[in-house]
């Protein structure tokens, strides 16, 4: 039996078909991979002196001859592959169906070779390839950057007239080609951390801190204070004596100054430096508090926390007064209390650790009554909507009375929470019990 005299052409035309799909795989999987690759990693093994990262961070820089680039290589790719297609296979199928009567052979097998070819580039010439650039960007890249940078010198001339038709486009559309990369936004850096978290890249403890990062600059510094009744201070016009053993139990090492009232704060006083003056005079009550006194630094307090953050680390500033829109004193803040905003609470051996919220059973929760409103909103999902900046704040608001000490324990709710506020110290809630009720219950609450 004779061997057919078709079958070693067409094994050669799809030979060639493989070739030229293998081809637009090739420049398709190379856009995907310097489009995707970590531009940061890149400047940096150019910057170690890497030729082909120079070479990827040139074509990065001129988007569109680099896409033009990429774009006549592969359309090149699927006119051969399409034309060599219709004028040998098909023929040859063609001719196959003809010998067995099957009518509108020559227009039935273009049909069938145009969807089998637009299959295979598809999958092996589009999507495959793009999968894998897209896993191994950076291999892939510095793989394939130095032919991809002689193409464009070659079709240069044509890629320069596509470039500036492309351009004259999108100008008369109004868009201009160097703003087209599209800024990344703080919600697509948080999704990829979260995504890294999931696959192992980030732990608990980096996610946390990155969060905490872009938080950072979204508070205002009187969400971090220390409130004014919190504050340790020092009234010039009291003897030394009366004050100095709280001013010891405090172990902070600034202390701020006033005269008469809180308002009136004068400077702020260094431990480190009423120790040493003690120590020279003998006594701790012998100490003139006004020679020590330095300038105090008095911000707003509605300030940006990494505006203030910038300002005391430029001017050497370890604490600052805030102030109201009144000029009145709302509290204190320091280095430390704006780097807790980042890494967490700094716990010092003698300090008594207390946990804003804390939950004690089933959708029942302790809170401090400083704690935040924004903290709560976010950690335990719900929607506090209020004026004030603390749980406190706001639940004095609900009962429209400052609560007193002798009446604790006092139930209220809102719409969503049941609270019993369990002790009071200064005409501030300090302590109280919040339990969430269940979606049914907020429900029959609404309704009523």
């Amino acid at each position: 039996m004779d061997a057919d005299p078709g079958a070693g052409s067409i094994l050669f035309q799809l030979a060639v078909l493989v070739v030229l799909t293998l081809v637009n795989a090739y420049f398709a999987g190379s856009e995907m991979a310097v489009v995707s690759v970590n531009k940061i990693r890149i400047r940096k093994l150019a910057e170690d002196g890497n030729k082909k990262a120079k070479l990827i961070e040139s074509l990065s820089g001129d988007s569109t001859k680099f896409l033009s680039t990429i774009q006549v290589a592969i359309t090149l790719a699927g006119f051969a592959s399409s034309a060599f297609a219709a004028n040998s296979i098909s023929q040859v199928l063609a001719q196959k169906m003809a010998a067995y009567g099957i009518p509108y052979s020559l227009s039935i097998s273009n049909v069938v070779v145009t969807i089998i070819l637009a299959y295979f580039n598809l999958v092996f010439g589009e999507l495959v390839p793009k999968r894998i650039a897209l896993l191994y960007a950076e291999r892939f890249s510095l793989f394939c950057v130095k032919p991809i940078w002689f193409l464009s010198k070659v079709l240069s001339p044509f890629i320069w007239l596509l470039s500036a038709s492309t351009n004259r486009f999108l100008k008369i559309l109004g868009l201009h080609h160097d703003n087209l990369e599209a800024d990344v936004s703080e919600e697509e850096i948080k999704s990829l951390i979260e995504t890294g978290t999931e696959t192992g890249v980030f732990n608990d403890i980096e996610k946390e801190m990155i969060t905490s990062i872009f938080s950072f600059d979204d508070k205002r510094v009187r969400e971090v204070m220390v409130n004014r009744q919190d504050m340790v201070a020092v009234d010039l016009l009291v003897p030394v004596n009366e004050y100095i053993d709280e001013l010891l139990a405090s172990r902070h090492s600034r202390i701020p100054v006033y005269e008469e009232n809180i308002d009136n704060i004068i400077g702020v006083v260094s431990m480190k430096d009423f120790a040493i003056k003690a120590k020279e005079k003998g006594s701790f009550y012998d100490v003139n508090v006004r020679e020590l006194i330095k300038p105090a630094y008095f911000i707003s307090e509605n300030m940006k926390t990494d505006a203030v953050f910038k300002e005391m680390q430029k001017n050497n500033h370890k604490v600052a007064i805030i102030v109201d829109e009144y000029g009145g004193v709302s509290g204190m803040v320091t280095m430390e209390d704006l780097i807790e905003e980042i890494v967490g609470d700094i716990y010092e051996d003698y300090e008594e650790v207390e946990i804003p919220i804390k939950q004690i059973g089933d959708n029942v929760y302790e809170l401090m009554g400083s704690a935040l409103l924004s903290d709560i909103n976010e950690e335990l999902h719900m929607h506090i909507d209020s004026e004030c900046d603390t749980i406190s704040g706001y639940l004095i608001e609900l009962l429209d009375y400052i609560p007193s000490a002798d009446k604790c324990p006092i139930s209220l709710k809102d719409k969503e929470a049941d609270y019993l506020i369990e002790e009071v110290k200064d005409r501030v809630i300090t302590k109280l019990r919040m339990t969430i009720r269940e979606e049914e219950s907020k429900e029959e609450e609404d309704e009523e």
